[in-house]
């Protein structure tokens, strides 16, 4: 192999920049497949150990170890330490599960966290910088097994006979692979994506090849021999189709991730093909092994970069390009510094000193972070004490004949003071028979609401967005008891889409609409785009709760979305006080009329 080995590297190359940039692609959702190109990931990289293990004619488990220590795990530490101390110093970065997170990816346990998680609204949802780092986690607990089975596998061989280990990892994996698929359909998505038994399929599959190519040189027909590139290039092209057309929400995802494991497994092998008289073509060859060099980096940064940026406000046509840009700027940065030569003592010197103090300072903010885990808890029981209360208001509400607004007097007395109007106006809005339909927020501050709005209806649910609210509206509507007054908070779990609020408006049609500015929505410009929208729409009233509480972090868990204490009386009072001044400002200008 040593005589093709510099193409030999050149075409894996090619297959880890394509699967670099798919799953970019994916993480700024561009493209909806390119979660595949994980697997393909996974396949090169049990490929890759394996080979290199196998190359070395006396295998070492230390020495194994240390090198994935210095290409993996500094490499992480380096990008988990920068992130926690921009997280740290940056104003306004609300990362709930900084503590609990990032010790999970530094002990490599994080696909199992994150499973544990996604069991978890409170922390499911949450935005983090370290949502892709699951698949490191896997590699890593791949890597801390995978040198000691080498071993035994290899004195099995040389013991009894060379094939048996190869026969072995052979029934593995088809065994594993048996495994996901039938996970896939018996277990929840997340549980697949996530286990690393479920994974290891992939990871198997790269090893086996690795076994199988470098026992005997396969002499390949002439005439196939010319049409390898061909035939590597259709399979790219298969790849990267199914990366842009495939859905993660496909009842099939499975299937087209083991067909993307065996397509790797055929790039790879056509990728190992020994070539004679390869051409170079020079600068393009050169921007491939630079990302390739470059893609672990790119992997490990590009998360926390999509995470600080959510918080800029530009267009999607420069913000990406933008993205991407920092990206491999950043990577390309870390890369060279960690990747330095050996002979320049004084900034190895340099380099480990900078490093230990990232990783200190990082150490340092990640043991005084709070840890919010009891705090959600609670969070969590007071919302499902909050659902068994509003069901059964709400069931009273609905058992009512017909809804009716209270009636107000329209013509003041001579002698009615502006004190005594206000009373007046106030007592109506109190005992109006308001519709709340809202999210988790909402439903945290049912005590709150109830309290302002005694004859009021809230109905909230954890995750539910616009689409969600839409169908309860619907419901009341064709029962009657929607009143002139209907309250949303929407906003939280919602892109902004103008035919998702149009829907809203045409259920609504003739009502007042109150509509509360949500904080830390996953959509981050959806308040300002829906001040502009709400221009146009006299029945549209905006309740500016995302800036009445912007300087009252003690409104908040430490999600900085849901209320407590002072927090929920000052949401409700908010709402309330909204729709007074409206009523009040309208009572006075139709009196003054006439």
């Amino acid at each position: 192999m040593n005589i093709n080995e510099k193409k030999h590297y050149k075409m894996l190359d090619i297959i880890r920049v394509i699967s670099c940039i798919l799953v970019l692609l994916y993480h700024l959702n561009l493209v909806k497949g390119g979660f595949l190109a994980v697997c393909t990931f996974f396949t090169l990289s049990g490929y890759l150990s394996c080979l290199s293990a196998l190359k070395k004619e006396k295998f070492s488990i230390k020495d194994y170890y240390i090198n994935r220590i210095k290409k993996l795990y500094i490499p992480l530490l380096v990008v988990v330490a920068i992130t926690v101390i921009l997280a740290k110093v940056i104003p306004g970065i609300n990362w709930l599960n900084l503590k609990r997170e990032t010790i999970s990816v530094a002990l490599g346990y994080n696909n199992f966290w994150q499973l544990s998680a996604n069991l978890d609204y409170f922390t499911r949802h949450v935005n983090s910088p370290f949502m892709h780092l699951w698949y490191i986690a896997i590699l890593m607990q791949f890597d801390l097994l995978f040198p000691i089975v080498f071993a035994l596998f290899k004195k099995i061989g040389e013991k009894t006979n060379k094939a048996i280990p190869t026969i072995i990892v052979a029934l593995l994996t088809i065994a594993s692979t048996a495994l996901f698929y039938y996970m896939s359909k018996t277990q929840d998505v997340m549980i697949v994506y996530y286990n690393t038994i479920a994974r290891s399929f992939s990871l198997l599959l790269g090893v086996l090849i690795a076994l199988l190519y470098t026992k005997r040189e396969i002499v390949k027909p002439k005439i196939l021999n010319e049409f390898n590139g061909l035939i590597f290039f259709i399979y790219s092209i298969v790849l990267i189709i199914l990366s842009i057309l495939v859905s993660a929400e496909s009842s099939n995802y499975a299937i087209y991730m083991i067909i993307s494991s065996i397509i790797t497994a055929r790039l790879i092998r056509y990728a190992t093909i020994p070539k004679r008289n390869g051409r170079s073509s020079g600068s393009l060859d050169k921007i491939v092994e630079f990302i390739s060099k470059n893609s672990y980096e790119i992997y490990l940064v590009q998360y926390p970069v999509i995470f600080f940026m959510q918080k800029v406000t530009l267009n999607n046509f420069v913000k990406i390009p933008l993205i991407i840009l920092i990206t491999v700027v950043v990577s390309c940065i870390i890369h060279a510094i960690l990747d330095m030569k050996k002979n320049k003592a004084l900034l190895k010197i340099v380099k480990s000193i900078i490093i230990c103090a990232l990783i200190g300072v990082s150490t340092y903010f990640v043991i005084v972070e709070k840890d919010y885990t009891s705090e959600m808890k609670e969070l969590e029981n007071i919302l499902n004490n909050n659902s068994k209360i509003t069901e059964e208001k709400n069931n009273q509400f609905k058992n009512e004949t017909q809804v009716t607004e209270p009636e107000t007097q329209t013509e003041p007395e001579e002698t009615q003071s502006r004190e005594e109007i206000e009373a007046m106006v106030r007592e109506k809005v109190r005992n109006l028979p308001v519709v709340g339909v809202g999210d988790s927020v909402m439903l945290g501050a049912a005590d709150g609401l109830y309290e302002v709005f005694p004859n009021g209806y809230f109905d909230g649910l954890v995750s539910r967005s616009m689409a969600g609210g839409a169908d309860v509206l619907r419901e009341l509507d064709a029962e009657g008891k929607l009143g002139d007054v209907v309250i949303l908070a929407l906003a939280n779990n919602s892109d902004f889409f103008v035919w998702r609020i149009e829907e809203l408006q045409e259920i609504l049609e003739g009502k007042q609409i109150y509509w509360i500015t949500a904080v830390l929505a996953d959509d981050p410009e959806f308040n300002d785009k829906f001040e502009v929208y709400a221009k146009d729409y006299p029945n549209i009233h905006i309740v500016e709760w995302e800036k009445e509480s912007r300087d009252h972090p003690e409104y908040f868990y430490g999600d900085g979305i849901h209320l407590k204490g002072d927090g929920i009386p000052a949401y409700a009072k908010l709402i309330y006080e909204t729709i007074y001044n409206d009523y009040l400002q309208e009572y006075l200008n139709n009196n003054e009329e006439k």
